[in-house]
């Protein structure tokens, strides 16, 4: 009898132990499970932990049409960003236009602010033991006004004479004020754009082009030709690449926009292949890398 208590008693220990283990790995390192004095109050981050960052770099360059700013929106705003991100992490908007890498600024770069009911990610809802629901979901609102208020304003502005694609993302993968660095322990950076480079150093349009009396691009050569005839761009990427410590927990969605009104239909087979040469070249590699197709509009 005695010993059968104590074997029952040593399971019940085991399962609480076990039970706690299991609840406590479901939570990143780091993960503030209360927001009181664990939160910033400014923009929502934690206080003492890096947990994601998810960094959408939007082109302007080039001009888009209305049903195009309205997938773009539904996937960097709204239900799709809030469905696709998990709480605490860090969501930061920069536009490629007409101000240089090295001056643009965050339009917004703050962390998305947990809901207070329960979803798919661990910690959204609200903790009974240090929390109430309704100062919770008060918060998140606020956090839902802050960036419904960003989305207002996001799609105007002006365009550009150059694209310089390549440099933006160098910059935010080496400079360490834009706080993208693999100190987070997920980072995804979501490119949109249609990949059309075109800087002084670089023109996709004219390397893209199968003649010289072609008006649109149409079909993109080898990057390694664009190397090989393009010392200048080959030193400079060379000298500018991100090294490997900036790809560390890095993964890139690319929502290309292949604008069918600026090149030839078939152009994107060819460009994604230049882009996925361009970033194996400069460490990044394609495995890394998921590709969103814009659908015909």
């Amino acid at each position: 009898m005695f010993n059968k208590i104590y074997k029952n008693f040593f399971f019940v220990l085991f399962l609480l132990f076990f039970n706690t283990q299991v609840l406590a790995d479901d939570y990143p390192k780091g993960f503030p499970k209360c927001y009181k004095g664990k939160v910033s109050q400014t923009d929502f981050c934690p206080l003492s932990a890096k947990l994601g960052h998810k960094l959408f770099l939007v082109d302007f360059t080039s001009r888009w049409e209305g049903p195009q700013i309205e997938w773009v929106r539904k996937r960097i705003f709204g239900n799709g960003l809030i469905n696709s991100t998990p709480p605490y992490h860090k969501i930061s908007y920069l536009k490629i236009d007409n101000i240089p890498p090295q001056s643009q600024k965050f339009v917004y770069s703050k962390c998305r602010f947990k809901t207070g009911v329960e979803t798919k990610f661990i910690g959204d809802e609200y903790n009974k033991k240090c929390e109430g629901q309704k100062v919770v979901k008060n918060i998140y609102s606020q956090w839902l006004a802050q960036i419904n208020a960003t989305e207002d304003d996001f799609f105007s502005g002006g365009k550009s004479e150059q694209s310089l694609i390549y440099e933006y993302i160098v910059h935010v993968l080496r400079e360490f004020d834009d706080d993208f660095g693999s100190d987070y322990q997920q980072r995804e950076l979501v490119i949109v754009s249609d990949l059309l480079q075109f800087s002084e150093r670089v023109n996709f349009f004219k390397h893209c082009k199968s003649t010289f009396e072609l008006k649109k691009a149409d079909n993109c050569r080898s990057f390694k030709s664009l190397l090989k005839n393009n010392k200048s761009f080959r030193n400079y990427v060379e000298v500018t690449k991100p090294n490997q410590d900036m790809l560390k927990n890095l993964k890139i969605t690319i929502l290309f926009m292949n604008h069918t009104y600026q090149t030839r239909p078939d152009l994107h087979v060819t460009l994604k292949k230049l882009w996925v040469d361009f970033f194996q070249h400069i460490g990044i590699k394609s495995q890394n890398i998921n590709w969103v197709h814009q659908i015909d509009f």
